[in-house]
């Protein structure tokens, strides 16, 4: 199924029909609403100045009751063309005289316009005067006055929409389907145009050809000069993917480190600590966790300030790297506490392991540059995935998180500087 697509020509063709028809059903529309207005108001005007003669010409019949007066005279109004209605009543409402040609009952607003007038004599109002005028002329000469707009209209806009079709496609559209042809039939394969584009008129589409005719030597110019340059630039994008990859593998490295002590963050430690567990799940291999806590180390910050503070925390990282297992991945989880995952070790294999670190920390100066050699110790939890796990229940590293905190709280509440393997707790609680 062919494409249906719109050119210039029609486009603005449209938009030239949208706003004229716009603009001239406006200007028709207001048009009719002054003319409608300016009649209304001319025949009000003339029913007023009829309403207010016939109530003089009737008052000496209506103070005398004379209605063999007063009902020929308004005979003889209804009879004219503009006059459809007409009553005189006295002034307590007794009817003295009516005639029409229609129901006044039965008649809308815009069918009848109704005068009211008092009838004088010597200054008193001795009746009224109720006088109706058609409209029917009114809406004749609107309906016709409606047709003689529409007929404008209809031609104003095929006379426009011809001239601006003629002009589009002379002026405008001509001068584009040539530049479109020569650009379309003047590029060889290297994307360099071949020739000048044909200079047709002196108007802005001639000035528009001449540009494009220097604009087009100078892409040829710069097109061999880029060809030039395409070796280089490809080395160079070589070597700056290389650069690229080293940073990224160096950011990779700073998202996954603690920037203080360069171990790991507690991001990445728990997702390896998740998938050795699955791996423990998988297999039956134990593994074991070793929560690390300072002890006082709120002390040590409060009495030589953060610095030395930190110089500790650099110092209880190298002993604890220096006395594990390569196997054995330590993060540091926040302030002063630490973790180890301890690969493949079984709950006495940890709690031996946890031991040793904390007797190395005891006899291990953390700021040789302070004046009393600082000494620190260190309290430690551990908890333990047993062996032979592919038929038990999974633990999750929750669980295990749950299990060493509960350890190491055990060891801050009962002396400090000690090991508390999270069994323990649980043969206490069995006693």
């Amino acid at each position: 199924m062919p494409h249906f697509r719109l050119g210039v020509r029609q486009k603005v063709l449209l938009v030239l029909l949208s706003v004229l028809l716009t603009a001239l059903t406006a200007s028709g529309w207001l048009a009719f609403r002054e003319e409608k207005a300016s009649l209304l108001k001319e025949l009000n005007q003339r029913g007023s100045y009829i309403s207010r003669f016939v109530a003089q010409s009737l008052s000496s019949s209506v103070a005398s009751y004379d209605d063999h007066t007063i009902q020929p005279l308004l005979d003889e109004l209804t009879s004219s063309v503009d006059i459809d209605y007409a009553k005189v009543s006295n002034v307590n409402g007794n009817l003295l005289g009516e005639s029409g040609r229609v129901d006044v009952n039965q008649m809308t607003g815009t069918d009848l316009m109704m005068f009211t007038n008092d009838i004088i004599s010597d200054g008193d109002i001795i009746g009224v005067l109720h006088l109706g005028l058609n409209t029917r002329y009114v809406t004749v000469r609107l309906e016709n006055q409606k047709f003689a707009l529409f007929k404008r209209e209809v031609l104003l806009i095929l006379l426009i929409a011809f001239g601006g079709f003629f002009a589009l496609s002379y002026i405008i559209v001509r001068p584009v389907d040539k530049l479109t042809d020569y650009l379309r039939h003047n590029v060889n394969e290297e994307g360099q145009l071949v020739g000048e584009i044909p200079v047709i008129s002196n108007d802005e589409f001639g000035q528009l050809a001449q540009q494009f005719n220097i604009m087009g030597k100078q892409l040829n110019e710069a097109n061999k000069k880029l060809h030039s340059k395409i070796e280089s630039a490809d080395r160079r994008m070589l070597e700056t993917n290389q650069q690229l990859k080293q940073l990224n593998d160096e950011f990779r490295l700073l998202s996954i480190t603690d920037p203080l002590t360069g171990l790991f963050n507690r991001r990445h430690f728990d997702a390896l600590m998740k998938t050795e567990l699955n791996m423990s799940s998988r297999h039956g291999d134990p593994n074991s966790i070793l929560l690390i806590d300072i002890d006082y180390f709120k002390a040590i910050n409060d009495t030589y300030g953060h610095y030395v503070g930190d110089t500790v925390l650099k110092a209880l990282t190298r002993a604890l790297k220096k006395n594990l297992r390569h196997t054995d991945a330590i993060c540091r989880l926040g302030g002063e506490e630490f973790a180890v995952l301890c690969k493949r070790a079984d709950p006495d294999g940890a709690r031996e392991l946890a031991e040793k670190l904390r007797k190395i920390v005891e006899i291990t100066p953390m700021a040789p540059e302070t004046d009393d050699e600082l000494m620190i110790t260190i309290s430690i939890g551990v908890a333990s995935v047993a062996r032979n796990t592919k038929n038990n229940t999974k633990t999750t590293p929750e669980q295990l998180y749950k299990d060493v905190d509960a350890a190491l709280y055990y060891s801050k509440n009962h002396g400090r500087n000690r090991v508390t393997h999270v069994n323990e707790l649980y043969r206490e609680n069995k006693r």
